[in-house]
């Protein structure tokens, strides 16, 4: 093959390609059904020009293939190479407003989420009520994984008996008194019975994986209490000794918030947090201990301790 008119052969097959390309009309104005009209006449003239650079572009892309081909023949095709694309797309018009046709513009990363602080006093009225935490309620996140704490069965006494944890959290119980205990709770939605066993038994394990409070007991010992607080995010805090208390990262928006401690009546605010904060005050109830039935909902007595 002689291949100084390659150029040429590939010039020819662009320019058919184009011409075939073009609307009937334009390759044979005599089969056009009447007179073209000054517009059809401004239309021919752009599609004719867009074509043309169309033609140019193919005829350079091909002129390259070439020139590169023949170098690699000459070397004896040796090395890598790397030819342009012989399809004249990327010289075709751009009507989609700079974006290509048929592939959307990629997303905008989304911005994120402002974030602020929650502030204020916690007080109580009919005594002194130990520990106190505030969170906000109305944000749930995905249930944490892989995090766990234990409460431990010890001289007949949970301890701690109170402890705040995430959705998700598992709580390990082991026992290191002698005697039987029988760790469970009745708490809608977060329910358990871990069944008896005594020191030296592997420890029995609970995911807690709802919101709300669990309260926890022995079936054989009374005065076994424990209370868990399942909140549905890490917006939570202890109140501090004077009443005062402090939530960073919290999102901007409406949010609602909860005063809990054990030994009281849960109090709610609701607050519109902003770029400079919020404001919140909570009054607690002071309540006395609840009375409590075993695992069947039976008065103690059965047992022995």
């Amino acid at each position: 093959m002689d291949h100084s008119k390659f150029p040429r052969l590939c010039a020819m097959a662009a320019l058919t390609v184009a011409l075939c390309a073009l609307p009937a009309h334009a390759q044979d104005p005599a089969k056009a059904a009447g007179a073209p009209s000054m517009a059809d006449f401004t239309r021919l003239q752009n599609e004719v020009r867009e074509q043309r650079a169309l033609i140019i572009q193919m005829m350079q892309n091909e002129q390259q293939r070439y020139d590169m081909l023949l170098k690699l023949i000459q070397s004896g095709g040796s090395g890598a190479m790397i030819l342009p694309p012989s399809d004249a797309s990327a010289a075709a018009p751009d009507r989609s407003g700079g974006a290509a046709a048929g592939k959307a513009r990629p997303a905008a990363a989304p911005e994120p989420a402002r974030r602020s602080f929650i502030e204020g006093k916690v007080s109580t009225s009919g005594g002194e009520l130990g520990e106190v935490y505030v969170y906000v309620e109305n944000l749930k996140t995905a249930p944490i994984r892989g995090k766990s704490i234990e409460i431990r069965q010890e001289n007949k006494q949970f301890i701690p008996r109170l402890a705040v944890v995430q959705a998700g959290t598992s709580v390990v119980f082991p026992n290191f008194d002698t005697v039987y205990h029988n760790v469970f709770s009745s708490s809608p939605r977060n329910s358990f019975d871990l069944g008896s066993y005594r020191a030296g038994d592997k420890p029995r394990t609970v995911t807690l994986t709802t919101p709300g409070v669990v309260e926890i007991f022995c079936n054989m010992h009374q005065k076994m209490t424990a209370d868990v607080l399942v909140v549905p995010n890490n917006l939570y805090t202890k109140v501090k000794p004077d009443g005062s208390f402090r939530l960073e990262n919290v999102p901007v928006g409406a949010r609602k918030l909860v005063a809990w401690s054990p030994n009281a009546k849960p109090a709610q605010a609701k607050v519109d947090v902003g770029a400079s904060g919020a404001q919140a005050t909570f009054v607690l109830e002071r309540e006395g201990p609840k009375a409590h039935s075993n695992k069947l909902g039976q008065a103690y007595g059965s047992y022995r301790e």
